[in-house]
């Protein structure tokens, strides 16, 4: 099945630079006769290409505000970093301003956060081992393309957007909602979490019906939301101020750790991320028992679909955090955290479908990385050697896309072409040089007259 994505290229605004294929953690991008393409089955939904294209390549696919009109009652998730966007309104403000904008029912993703927070506190107790967080999308994709040994080492929960979601959707049928007339939106602040929406992860089908990104609901907000005007207006609305901490890298652990003696560690950042996983799959880390991995650097305030610098919506959630550190009163047992389906390993297609063809194959793979100069310096349009190699073999590239190997077919072009010369007989050559020299002398002439002649 093709995954559906949510970030994508736009070609024509494509200059086939191959930073994005330098950066890309998967080596899914390619730049080929000047353009870049995404190889689907390797797009983890990451945005590391959004962020590195200074030609605005590559957007992101998502819903838009106007999209609750197709819904009798539509209510929206607000993740625990969306409040670190706003430095001039509170959470309660933030809450008002989206019924504002038509919403029927705004639900806090961190109450779903701290319940979670417990379960995996009791799951670490009743277990032994190191243990990974599944509550960032593109980690999840990550482990299970690259390193599926790693996939039973995940956290068998849902992640906090769809217990929360599932929750939300319960609550409103039960109380005589018909599912036609509810739509369940999240905001969010990647395209990772936009792709789970239609390509879910560990459920069947997801709970959100639709995504929209922080940027589109931040500027409507900004249209309808009143200043600050009282002590009281600000504490108006639900805002579950512990959960709030999972807005940033740290802040998930910060919750986990005094339960299980500080063994924790916190990782943002896609390439640091990759970097922890290979020491993991290594064995390399020792007396940790719970990692937090999440894709955008500094945490989901560091997500693309942000509006303002990570640093400022950091700092806003931290003084959230101190004025208000107080766990909500909820009943944790409402959430049906069990995944209804396995993460499974993303299986990409081998080199042939045909067991002899492709082991032909493997063996001209090999041939062809002897040949390539190993510099890994993607003016190719592939990120290395290796993946130049594998599309020679698959027919997806040529030798000469390699510059060293064109150049160095250029100047052995260059030296059969000297030899060339050097066999033309002197009487010929000789005859040669006079008709060039006459003929110079001629454009020289003709030019000299049309000067006289001004």
């Amino acid at each position: 099945m093709i995954q559906q994505h949510s970030v994508l290229l736009k070609e024509e605004l494509c200059e086939g630079c191959t930073n994005c294929v330098k950066d890309c953690p998967t080596k899914a991008i390619r730049v080929h006769q000047g353009k870049a393409t995404i190889k689907e089955e390797l797009c983890i939904d990451c945005a590391e290409c959004i962020r590195t294209c200074a030609y605005h390549a590559k957007y992101t696919r998502t819903d838009s505000i106007e999209d609750i009109a197709d819904y009798d009652y539509p209510v929206a998730l607000v993740p625990p970093s969306f409040y670190g966007q706003f430095i001039d309104y509170s959470p309660g403000q933030v809450i008002k301003g989206l019924y504002k904008l038509g919403f029927k029912g705004v639900y806090d993703v961190a109450m779903a956060a701290e319940a979670l927070t417990y379960k995996t506190i009791d799951f670490l107790k009743n277990t032994k081992g190191l243990y990974i967080s599944s509550s960032c999308p593109v980690v999840v994709r990550l482990i299970k393309l690259l390193y599926p040994e790693l996939i039973d080492q995940l956290i068998p929960f849902k992640p906090p957007t769809e217990l929360m979601a599932q929750s939300v959707r319960k609550e409103l049928l039960d109380s005589g909602l018909s599912e036609q007339k509810l739509g369940i939106f999240l905001v969010t602040p990647c395209p990772g979490k936009t792709s789970t929406v239609h390509n879910p992860l560990g459920v069947d089908r997801s709970f959100i019906d639709k995504a929209i990104p922080v940027d589109k609901v931040y500027h409507s907000l900004l249209e309808v939301m009143d200043k600050k005007n009282s002590e009281s207006e600000g504490k108006e609305g639900l805002t579950p101020y512990l959960g709030i901490k999972w807005g940033q890298s740290g802040g998930e652990v910060d919750l986990i750790k005094p339960a299980i003696l500080n063994k924790t560690i916190a990782v943002s950042g896609i390439h640091n991320v990759k970097d922890i996983l290979e020491e993991i799959s290594r064995n390399n880390i020792t007396d940790i028992r719970y990692c937090e991995l999440s894709a955008c650097t500094g945490g989901c305030v560091g997500g693309v679909l942000n509006v303002i610098n990570p640093f400022q919506a950091k700092y806003n959630l931290k003084k959230l955090v101190e004025e208000h550190n107080a766990a909500v009163n909820q009943d944790y047992s409402l959430y049906s955290y069990q995944l209804s389906s396995e993460f499974k390993p993303v299986e990409v297609a081998r080199l042939d479908s045909d067991i002899e063809k492709a082991m032909e194959k493997l063996a001209q793979l090999e041939k062809e990385i002897d040949l390539l100069p190993g510099l890994d310096c993607a003016a190719c349009g592939a990120p290395d050697c290796q993946t130049l190699a594998e599309d020679i073999v698959t027919g997806k590239a040529k030798r000469s896309d390699c510059i060293f190997i064109l150049r160095e077919q250029v100047e052995d072009l260059a030296d059969q072409m000297s030899e060339l010369a050097h066999s033309i007989p002197p009487i010929m050559r000789k005859r040669r040089r006079e008709e060039r020299a006459g003929a110079q002398k001629d454009v020289l002439k003709g030019e000299n007259n049309k000067n006289e002649s001004k």
